[in-house]
């Protein structure tokens, strides 16, 4: 029996320059240092490999409490992400001239101001299932799947997209240029991948979730060649597992209209925003469909999340993105859901479009879906850690994703802006429920959250507020969701 191993190596560069990268590193004691990287690259390990990454090529590192959760690295590629542990003991860097060494668990989080980077050549996307993402290049050539039918040789090169499912190497669908699909198991020990910052990883086909096959466009940028591959990407949405949780103040020492406590079951899995919608993506539906921008109160736009919007702005966005992905919408002109043939529904799990969260949705996702810890708050028992409120917040909202991000690593679901939900606004029953939707017509929708304007108890994942479909505010936005179909 050949004993499972990892290829990992590093390309060496004919040319290295060395070079300090800037960065902005938030200490857990609450510091802020602006400072110059000194070190050539970061060593990471995760579950399928270890390897180098260039510090150039790193664009932020979230560093959960010590002997916690995985730390989190992230590329100047969008959906380059890893999960798992920095090998380096201490971070080498220059402050105000001076050479310095912090040992890692002393930081909270490392955003380094390299510039996004966009992708010019023809390579691949691949998910994992621990939910790590990356781009590279396929080096093995070729893949035998076993059919039900026939052993078959496929070369890697003229694959469209390759998604596997479940565990002990089972491979699920080869989609081919020509149209051809097949279905088997694939029966090599591993696939290597060199990626874009010159490390070589063999990843068994166990942890994969997919591969999807990119080629380069006419403005430069990569897109799928199979659309239907890119709708079912989900850029910047995290998976929420079905389960069940205690919905309301688990913890006694809420607010009355947050009891009484019920337990919440999910048949469905659904996707959520990492982060909450900003101005850079709310400016260009904006664009597309001719409505007037939304103020930023002289705050500034781009990655901050948006404000300034009413809930049928929300819905309007939401049913925008969808027919912009072909999907069906999943609202009506009057702000009901609809299922994919366009009937009213009161089952999220019936929704096919982009649509704002239901209540019991957001607050399961706050709590971290079925890898929740139990925090108070959306990721951590401090809310420093993962909230901007009135006392750290500077009177304004902040960049998203400058917190700590909960178990499933979603961003600010404490604090900086309130956030849409879909429901109604009405008083809890202590009636177990399934696929909790509040649809009774009332004259209030709900938000959640907390932001940057109030106190620390309001950040709470199980805190409720709730205000007209019209009702616009400085301190109030949204962020997205969509049903696992």
């Amino acid at each position: 029996m050949k004993k499972a191993m990892i290829v990992v190596s590093v390309l060496l560069l004919s040319v290295l320059v060395i070079a300090n990268t800037g960065a902005r590193i938030q200490m857990r004691n609450g510091d802020v240092i602006e400072c110059e990287i000194s070190m050539e690259s970061i060593s990471f390990i995760t579950d399928y490999g270890e390897f180098k990454i260039p510090v150039t090529f790193v664009k932020e590192i979230v560093f959960p409490a010590p002997g916690s959760m995985a730390t989190t690295l992230s590329t100047v590629y969008e959906r380059e992400t890893f999960s798992g542990f920095l090998l380096d003991e201490y971070i080498t860097l220059e402050f105000e001239g001076s050479p310095l060494k912090f040992h890692k668990d002393f930081i909270s989080r490392i955003d380094m101001y390299n510039q996004k980077r966009t992708v010019d050549q023809s390579i691949v996307h691949v998910s994992l299932k621990t939910g790590d993402q990356f781009y590279g290049e396929v080096l093995s050539t070729q893949a035998t799947v076993q059919s039900s039918y026939a052993e078959i040789k496929i070369k890697t090169d003229n694959l469209i997209s390759m998604e596997f499912e479940g565990d002990g190497n089972v491979l699920t669908k080869v989609k081919f240029e020509g149209g051809s699909e097949i279905k088997g198991t694939i029966k090599d020990d591993f696939i290597v991948f060199r990626l874009l910052s010159g490390s070589e990883l063999g990843v068994s086909p166990g942890k994969i979730k997919s591969i999807v096959f990119l080629k380069e466009n006419t403005s430069g940028d990569i897109e799928p060649i199979s659309s239907q591959v890119a709708t079912n990407d989900l850029q910047n949405m995290v998976l929420v597992e079905k389960g069940s949780f205690t919905m309301g103040d688990t913890w006694g020492d809420g607010y009355s209209d947050e009891k009484p406590v019920h337990t919440v079951t999910f048949t469905y899995d659904f996707y959520i925003g990492k982060y909450e919608v900003t101005f850079e993506e709310y400016d260009i539906f904006c664009e597309a469909t001719g409505r007037s921008k939304p103020s930023d109160n002289n705050w500034g736009r781009e990655t901050r999340p948006v404000i300034n919007v009413s809930w049928n702005d929300a819905v309007a966005y939401c049913n925008w993105l969808s027919e912009k992905e072909k999907l069906p919408k999943a609202y009506d002109s009057n702000g009901n859901l609809l299922d994919k043939d366009g009937r009213i529904t009161t089952d999220p799990s019936k929704v096919v479009g982009y649509r704002l969260p239901t209540e019991a949705e957001w607050e399961y996702a706050a709590r971290g879906g079925n890898k929740s810890r139990g925090y108070k708050f959306a990721g951590s028992d401090n809310v420093n850690d993962v909230a901007w409120y009135t006392s750290n917040s500077g009177s304004k909202t902040q960049e998203v994703g400058k917190k700590l991000p909960n178990e499933l690593g979603i961003y600010d679901m404490s604090g900086n802006v309130w956030e849409w939900c879909s429901d109604w606004y009405v008083s809890y029953s202590s009636s177990a429920q399934t696929n909790s939707y509040n649809s009774n017509n009332g004259s209030n929708r709900v938000y959640r959250s907390g932001s940057w304007v109030n106190i620390e108890a309001v950040a709470r994942v199980a805190y409720r507020s709730f205000y007209t479909p019209t009702y616009t505010s400085h301190y109030l936005g949204f962020r997205i969701c969509r049903t696992v179909q």
